[in-house]
Parts: structure tokens; sequence; C-alpha cells
């Protein structure tokens, strides 16, 4: 992100000389542009931004009186001064959050939202778990692979109920504990699971990087309601 803010107030200075661009020659514009980049150093004292670069380029200005100089140090001041205060965050950031509000708005209100990745401890868990219950129903057709089983998994565990096997959690589960379960996988790579009791509802993202890879948990969305109404709850 750091780059692109860069980049922002640097064309804006560039624009800023717009009345002066016949006037001033090539030595002049490569030292707007020097100062502009000293002005990016800086020194971190205890989470307190010294503008260094600023200064030195301020002293300099006032030394060799070339005010035309001023316009380079005030943005790049703003530009040292918004790229170590503002968080900092990537297009893969603002990607999770445009489909963080895509998601969202599925729901009346969300509570919490939590991310993990391939090597998340949740992912690890909830395999192991899926194993440990595989082995009390040895003879079962039903794959702990599949999404469906391993979000019921994390539901039930995040709710502190026990999962006596894996044929109970399939077809039994919905009814004794009253939840509505329902999903969507609109490819091969990307699976949603939903999990909805009475008083919250949960919903899993899953997605794997090819049609043969096991899918994995990326992201949970705690909610109160579905917006398109309240589900047939056993």
């Amino acid at each position: 992100m750091g780059w692109i803010i860069w980049v922002s107030f640097f064309m804006l200075l560039l624009f800023s000389y717009w009345d002066q661009w016949k006037t001033l020659d090539f030595n002049e514009w490569l030292q707007i542009f020097l100062l502009f980049m000293l002005c990016n150093f800086y020194v971190n004292l205890f989470g307190l931004l010294i503008p260094a670069g600023f200064i030195i380029g301020l002293i300099y200005m006032n030394k060799k009186r070339r005010f035309y100089l001023a316009k380079a140090l005030i943005f790049g001041l703003i530009c040292v001064i918004t790229n170590f205060y503002m968080p900092n965050f990537g297009l893969n950031e603002v990607k999770q959050y445009q489909l963080d509000a895509k998601y969202s708005a599925e729901f009346n209100n969300v509570n919490a939202i939590y991310h993990f990745n391939d090597n998340s401890e949740i992912n690890a868990l909830n395999k192991k778990a899926a194993e440990l219950i595989k082995e009390k129903s040895p003879t079962t057709q039903t794959s702990i692979e599949d999404p469906k089983i391993l979000f019921r998994i994390w539901a039930l565990a995040h709710r502190n109920i026990s999962i006596p096997d894996i044929d109970w959690l399939w077809s039994k589960a919905p009814y004794e504990l009253h939840f509505y379960w329902s999903a969507n996988r609109p490819n091969q790579l990307n699976d949603r699971q939903y999990v909805i009791f009475r008083e919250v509802g949960y919903m899993g993202v899953f997605k794997r990087p090819d049609a043969n890879s096991p899918f994995t948990l990326e992201a949970i969305y705690e909610f109160d309601r579905l917006k398109s109404g309240i589900p047939n709850i056993p």
C-alpha cells in the first residue's frame, strides 16, 4: 500500500507545478524529485515519527534560497506521515475487505469475522478431530474431507458439544441439536457452509487450489440471522 500512496502524492506534486512546467529546467525538476524522495527518510523514535529528511530538505531550501522546492517538501512530509501512521495493508487486504462486505450482505448483523490460511492451527485441529471421529465409525462411507463434515465439527466444538461418531454428525445431529444447515458450491474450488441455530449462525468459507486438493477453511462469519429470512430449524 505504501507505494500506492507514494505514487499518488508524487503525481499530485507534479500537478501542483502545472503553471511552471515551461519555466523549470532539468536540474530544477531533478531537485524537486530528489527533495521529495529525501522526505521519505525518517527516524522512528519509539513509535513517534521524526521527519529527518524533511528537516534536512528545509535547511537546504532556506540556505540555497530555492523556494520553488517548498511544494516538494510539503507533499513529501504529508506522504511520509501518511505512510507511517496509516495501517499497512495491500491489494490482498483490499480484496478481502470487498469479499467480507459481499458475504456480510447476506446477514442481518455480523457479530464476528475470522480469517485463516492453509497453515492456521484451526485447519490442523479440525483435521485431527475429523480423524478421531472417523475412528469411531470405521465402516462409514462419509468422507472426513467433506466441508459439510469439517464445518459441523468446528461449529459443534465451538459450542462445546461432543460428537459420538460421523454418522450421527451427518444424519442425526441437526435434529437432535436443532440446527439448520445448507451449502453453496458455485464451482469446484469454492464452498460455503452454513450452520444456523436459533440464536446464532455460522458461515464457513472453504477453498482449494485445484479440484484434486482438499478444501481448507479460510473464513468464518458469525451472524444473528439471514436477511432472506429465518430457515426452518428442526
